[in-house]
Protein backbone atom coordinates (compact mmCIF):
# COMPACT_ATOMS: atom_id res chain seq x y z
CA UNK A 1 0.00 0.00 0.00
CA UNK A 2 1.74 3.81 -0.98
CA UNK A 3 1.92 6.03 1.90
CA UNK A 4 -0.28 9.25 1.67
CA UNK A 5 1.76 11.60 0.37
CA UNK A 6 2.37 14.01 3.58
CA UNK A 7 3.24 10.59 5.38
CA UNK A 8 6.00 9.66 3.27
CA UNK A 9 7.61 13.02 3.20
CA UNK A 10 7.64 12.73 6.69
CA UNK A 11 9.32 10.01 6.68
CA UNK A 12 13.29 9.70 7.35
CA UNK A 13 15.57 9.73 4.34
CA UNK A 14 18.59 7.53 4.03
CA UNK A 15 22.03 8.55 4.67
CA UNK A 16 23.24 8.93 1.01
CA UNK A 17 19.90 10.36 -0.11
CA UNK A 18 19.88 13.30 2.62
CA UNK A 19 23.10 14.90 0.51
CA UNK A 20 25.99 12.74 2.96
CA UNK A 21 27.05 9.46 1.60
CA UNK A 22 26.95 6.60 4.58
CA UNK A 23 30.50 6.36 4.34
CA UNK A 24 31.08 9.83 4.63
CA UNK A 25 29.00 9.89 7.76
CA UNK A 26 30.85 6.69 9.35
CA UNK A 27 34.27 8.69 8.66
CA UNK A 28 33.03 11.98 10.40
CA UNK A 29 32.41 9.80 13.79
CA UNK A 30 35.06 9.53 16.20
CA UNK A 31 37.52 6.57 16.01
CA UNK A 32 36.54 5.31 19.06
CA UNK A 33 33.23 5.21 18.56
CA UNK A 34 33.82 3.91 14.79
CA UNK A 35 35.50 0.72 16.69
CA UNK A 36 32.93 0.29 18.68
CA UNK A 37 29.91 0.76 15.91
CA UNK A 38 31.20 -0.35 13.07
CA UNK A 39 34.78 -2.48 13.48
CA UNK A 40 38.33 -2.06 13.23
CA UNK A 41 37.84 -2.45 9.81
CA UNK A 42 36.95 0.84 9.78
CA UNK A 43 39.77 2.98 11.20
CA UNK A 44 42.66 3.71 9.19
CA UNK A 45 46.33 2.11 10.27
CA UNK A 46 46.90 5.86 11.46
CA UNK A 47 43.94 5.95 13.61
CA UNK A 48 44.26 2.19 15.08
CA UNK A 49 47.72 3.14 15.85
CA UNK A 50 46.76 6.35 17.42
CA UNK A 51 44.20 4.45 19.68
CA UNK A 52 46.84 2.23 21.04
CA UNK A 53 49.04 4.96 21.84
CA UNK A 54 46.50 8.00 23.13
CA UNK A 55 46.14 6.72 26.30
CA UNK A 56 43.13 8.66 27.29
CA UNK A 57 43.64 11.70 25.11
CA UNK A 58 40.84 13.16 22.88
CA UNK A 59 40.08 12.33 19.29
CA UNK A 60 41.57 14.84 17.62
CA UNK A 61 44.90 13.93 19.21
CA UNK A 62 44.37 10.03 18.75
CA UNK A 63 44.38 11.32 14.62
CA UNK A 64 47.75 13.12 15.30
CA UNK A 65 49.09 10.85 16.88
CA UNK A 66 48.44 7.94 14.67
CA UNK A 67 49.59 10.18 11.82
CA UNK A 68 52.72 10.54 13.42
CA UNK A 69 53.77 7.44 14.36
CA UNK A 70 53.41 6.38 10.74
CA UNK A 71 55.54 8.86 9.12
CA UNK A 72 58.31 7.82 11.47
CA UNK A 73 58.67 5.31 8.70
CA UNK A 74 55.53 2.95 7.99
CA UNK A 75 53.76 0.45 9.93
CA UNK A 76 55.97 -2.81 8.89
CA UNK A 77 58.90 -0.69 10.53
CA UNK A 78 56.67 0.97 13.41
CA UNK A 79 55.58 -2.76 14.45
CA UNK A 80 59.38 -3.52 15.15
CA UNK A 81 60.04 -1.53 17.56
CA UNK A 82 61.49 -1.90 20.77
CA UNK A 83 60.37 -0.91 24.56
CA UNK A 84 63.44 1.76 24.09
CA UNK A 85 62.72 2.86 20.79
CA UNK A 86 59.39 3.64 21.82
CA UNK A 87 60.19 5.47 24.35
CA UNK A 88 62.02 7.71 22.79
CA UNK A 89 58.67 9.41 20.78
CA UNK A 90 57.50 12.27 22.27
CA UNK A 91 54.60 11.71 24.73
CA UNK A 92 54.77 8.18 25.00
CA UNK A 93 55.71 6.34 27.91
CA UNK A 94 57.04 3.19 29.31
CA UNK A 95 53.05 1.91 29.98
CA UNK A 96 51.88 2.83 26.29
CA UNK A 97 55.63 1.85 25.19
CA UNK A 98 54.67 -1.85 26.33
CA UNK A 99 51.27 -2.20 25.29
CA UNK A 100 52.38 -0.84 21.83
CA UNK A 101 54.92 -3.84 21.71
CA UNK A 102 52.74 -6.29 23.21
CA UNK A 103 49.44 -5.48 20.46
CA UNK A 104 52.31 -6.09 17.69
CA UNK A 105 53.84 -9.04 19.38
CA UNK A 106 49.98 -11.06 19.43
CA UNK A 107 49.46 -9.89 15.76
CA UNK A 108 52.97 -11.63 14.73
CA UNK A 109 52.21 -14.73 16.84
CA UNK A 110 48.73 -14.83 15.59
CA UNK A 111 49.48 -14.38 11.90
CA UNK A 112 52.52 -17.38 12.87
CA UNK A 113 50.30 -19.65 14.14
CA UNK A 114 47.63 -19.29 11.22
CA UNK A 115 50.68 -19.83 8.63
CA UNK A 116 53.13 -22.43 10.29
CA UNK A 117 52.25 -26.50 9.33
CA UNK A 118 49.90 -28.53 11.97
CA UNK A 119 52.67 -31.42 13.22
CA UNK A 120 51.36 -34.46 12.07
CA UNK A 121 50.82 -38.03 14.01
CA UNK A 122 51.69 -40.55 11.85
CA UNK A 123 52.86 -43.29 14.55
CA UNK A 124 54.06 -43.72 17.58
CA UNK A 125 57.49 -41.93 17.13
CA UNK A 126 56.13 -38.69 16.24
CA UNK A 127 53.55 -38.54 18.64
CA UNK A 128 56.71 -39.03 21.01
CA UNK A 129 58.38 -36.07 19.93
CA UNK A 130 55.12 -33.94 20.78
CA UNK A 131 55.93 -34.59 24.56
CA UNK A 132 59.31 -36.34 24.96
CA UNK A 133 60.00 -33.12 26.71
CA UNK A 134 58.17 -35.15 30.05
CA UNK A 135 60.95 -37.39 30.48
CA UNK A 136 62.69 -34.12 32.31
CA UNK A 137 59.75 -33.96 34.83
CA UNK A 138 59.89 -34.71 38.31
CA UNK A 139 56.46 -35.92 39.05
CA UNK A 140 53.87 -37.62 36.60
CA UNK A 141 52.39 -35.63 33.80
CA UNK A 142 49.49 -36.54 31.52
CA UNK A 143 49.42 -35.08 28.33
CA UNK A 144 46.30 -35.54 25.62
CA UNK A 145 47.38 -35.02 22.17
CA UNK A 146 44.32 -34.08 19.98
CA UNK A 147 44.17 -34.58 16.21
CA UNK A 148 41.80 -33.56 13.18
CA UNK A 149 40.53 -36.03 9.79
CA UNK A 150 44.41 -35.86 8.94
CA UNK A 151 45.87 -36.70 11.86
CA UNK A 152 47.24 -33.36 12.54
CA UNK A 153 47.92 -31.75 16.05
CA UNK A 154 45.14 -29.31 16.61
CA UNK A 155 45.60 -29.46 20.34
CA UNK A 156 47.97 -30.27 23.23
CA UNK A 157 46.91 -30.02 26.70
CA UNK A 158 48.32 -30.95 29.90
CA UNK A 159 45.51 -32.98 31.39
CA UNK A 160 46.96 -33.20 35.19
CA UNK A 161 50.08 -33.45 37.57
CA UNK A 162 50.64 -36.14 39.78
CA UNK A 163 53.10 -37.47 42.40
CA UNK A 164 56.21 -39.22 42.04
CA UNK A 165 54.30 -41.54 40.70
CA UNK A 166 50.88 -41.83 39.49
CA UNK A 167 48.41 -39.38 37.88
CA UNK A 168 44.87 -40.16 37.25
CA UNK A 169 42.34 -37.78 35.69
CA UNK A 170 38.72 -38.75 35.19
CA UNK A 171 37.25 -39.43 31.30
CA UNK A 172 35.50 -36.11 31.21
CA UNK A 173 38.84 -34.14 31.50
CA UNK A 174 40.51 -35.83 28.98
CA UNK A 175 37.42 -35.90 26.62
CA UNK A 176 35.98 -32.17 27.20
CA UNK A 177 39.22 -30.73 25.21
CA UNK A 178 38.18 -33.42 22.61
CA UNK A 179 34.98 -32.27 22.07
CA UNK A 180 36.09 -28.69 22.43
CA UNK A 181 37.98 -28.56 19.66
CA UNK A 182 36.05 -31.13 17.04
CA UNK A 183 39.02 -33.82 17.33
CA UNK A 184 38.46 -37.23 15.87
CA UNK A 185 40.62 -39.13 17.40
CA UNK A 186 43.66 -38.60 20.61
CA UNK A 187 46.92 -40.04 22.02
CA UNK A 188 47.73 -39.98 25.88
CA UNK A 189 51.07 -39.76 27.09
CA UNK A 190 52.40 -40.02 30.66
CA UNK A 191 55.87 -40.33 32.20
CA UNK A 192 57.47 -42.30 34.63
CA UNK A 193 59.86 -40.33 36.66
CA UNK A 194 61.39 -43.89 37.91
CA UNK A 195 62.72 -44.43 34.57
CA UNK A 196 60.49 -47.92 34.30
CA UNK A 197 59.22 -48.20 30.85
CA UNK A 198 56.66 -50.97 31.43
CA UNK A 199 53.32 -49.75 31.55
CA UNK A 200 51.80 -50.74 35.16
CA UNK A 201 48.35 -52.80 36.05
CA UNK A 202 46.95 -49.34 36.82
CA UNK A 203 48.32 -47.45 33.39
CA UNK A 204 46.53 -50.62 31.22
CA UNK A 205 43.06 -50.32 33.40
CA UNK A 206 43.28 -46.36 32.73
CA UNK A 207 43.61 -46.74 28.91
CA UNK A 208 40.81 -49.49 28.76
CA UNK A 209 38.55 -46.93 30.55
CA UNK A 210 39.36 -43.96 28.48
CA UNK A 211 38.86 -46.22 25.78
CA UNK A 212 35.47 -47.15 26.49
CA UNK A 213 34.10 -43.67 27.34
CA UNK A 214 35.94 -42.03 24.10
CA UNK A 215 34.00 -44.29 22.05
CA UNK A 216 30.60 -43.09 22.95
CA UNK A 217 31.30 -39.92 21.28
CA UNK A 218 32.92 -41.52 18.65
CA UNK A 219 36.37 -40.23 19.19
CA UNK A 220 39.36 -43.00 19.01
CA UNK A 221 41.92 -43.08 21.68
CA UNK A 222 45.24 -44.01 18.92
CA UNK A 223 47.48 -44.97 21.68
CA UNK A 224 49.08 -44.00 25.03
CA UNK A 225 52.75 -43.29 25.53
CA UNK A 226 54.86 -43.82 28.39
CA UNK A 227 58.07 -41.23 28.31
CA UNK A 228 61.62 -41.87 29.74
CA UNK A 229 64.76 -40.77 29.95
CA UNK A 230 65.45 -43.66 27.43
CA UNK A 231 62.77 -42.90 25.10
CA UNK A 232 58.88 -44.42 24.71
CA UNK A 233 56.80 -47.49 25.33
CA UNK A 234 53.78 -47.32 23.37
CA UNK A 235 50.93 -49.04 24.49
CA UNK A 236 49.22 -50.23 21.11
CA UNK A 237 52.59 -51.64 19.75
CA UNK A 238 52.36 -53.88 23.16
CA UNK A 239 48.73 -54.99 22.12
CA UNK A 240 47.55 -53.66 25.35
CA UNK A 241 45.08 -51.00 23.88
Amino acid sequence: MKPPEEVREAWPQPAAEAGRPTRELVRGLRPLTRLKEHGPGSLTDGELLGILAADGRRSARVEAAGAALLARGGLERVSRRSVKEWTRVPGIGQAVACRMVAAFELRRRAAFKRTRPKPRIDGPRSAWRQVRHLARARREHLVGIYLDAQNSVIHRETLSIGSLNTTRTHPREILYPAVRHLALAFILAHNHPSGCPDPSTEDVEFTASIRRASELFGIELYDHLIVTADGFTSLRERGLL
